[in-house]
């Protein structure tokens, strides 16, 4: 229940945003994605931070070092090899010409990785399937509300359909808690979430226009903590 007013929540800001967009100049257009950029950056370190570091024996220290950097660089490797970027964009675009659509493209891709890559996805849709617990989602339908109108006030009602993205990535983890919830450590939980809060933050550079990563060439790195947990819960 709470990824579907998760989407709802992106589809009606997203038609809201489109509406402001006829008013909003370019110079101030280019704010607000670099505001936006900012802010995503800024939240999803802190996000990064609260697992990375822990307090041990009085004690300062950080945790998963070394499976944040192998995932990252392996799952970066496989996504550039598939070129996930471009599958992800010519689908988009391949439905623009189809049914004659406005540009849809960088809308969609950029609410799909924000929405979907993220410790509040993760866990929240766990929290969801394991114990019905929908107050994280909550949580992040709010931020997600305000971040779909001000992106869809930049980059059109492309934002909008990353709410079906939701929908299945939320879904799919709501679903596999349900039925899995022993399968999902603490541990494997926490290593996503770091990985994915690291993509946010490649995202908020790219927003910034600091840089211009294919970001969702990095997505496969989410599954590296998982391969890895699984092989060493075998052993």
């Amino acid at each position: 229940m709470g990824t579907v007013i998760n989407a709802i929540a992106i589809v009606v800001a997203s038609i809201l945003g489109v509406m402001f967009k006829k008013g909003l100049p370019e110079r101030l257009q280019k704010s607000v994605m670099f505001v936006l950029g900012l802010g995503l950056s800024v939240l999803a370190i802190g996000w990064f931070l609260r697992d990375f570091l822990v307090i041990e024996e009085a004690a300062l220290i950080s945790s998963g070092d070394l499976l944040i950097i192998v995932s990252l660089v392996l799952g970066t490797l496989i996504g550039e090899h598939m070129d996930i970027d471009k599958g992800i964009s010519g689908f988009a675009e391949n439905i623009e010409k189809k049914y004659k659509l406005p540009p849809l493209a960088k809308g969609f891709v950029a609410g799909t990785l924000i929405f979907c890559v993220g410790a509040m996805a993760i866990l929240g849709s766990i929290a969801d399937g394991l114990h019905g617990d929908v107050s994280i989602l909550l949580v992040k339908s709010a931020l997600d509300f305000i971040t779909a109108m001000m992106l869809a006030a930049v980059l059109g009602i492309g934002v909008l359909f990353s709410a079906f993205s939701v929908l299945v990535y939320q879904g799919s983890i709501t679903i596999l808690a349900s039925f899995s919830g022993m399968f999902l450590t603490d541990d494997m939980v926490r290593s996503l979430s770091m990985v994915g809060n690291i993509i946010l933050v490649a995202m908020g550079l790219n927003f910034m226009g600091l840089t211009k990563t294919k970001v969702a060439n990095m997505l496969p790195a989410l599954l590296i903590p998982i391969v890895y947990f699984v092989i060493v819960g075998l052993f």
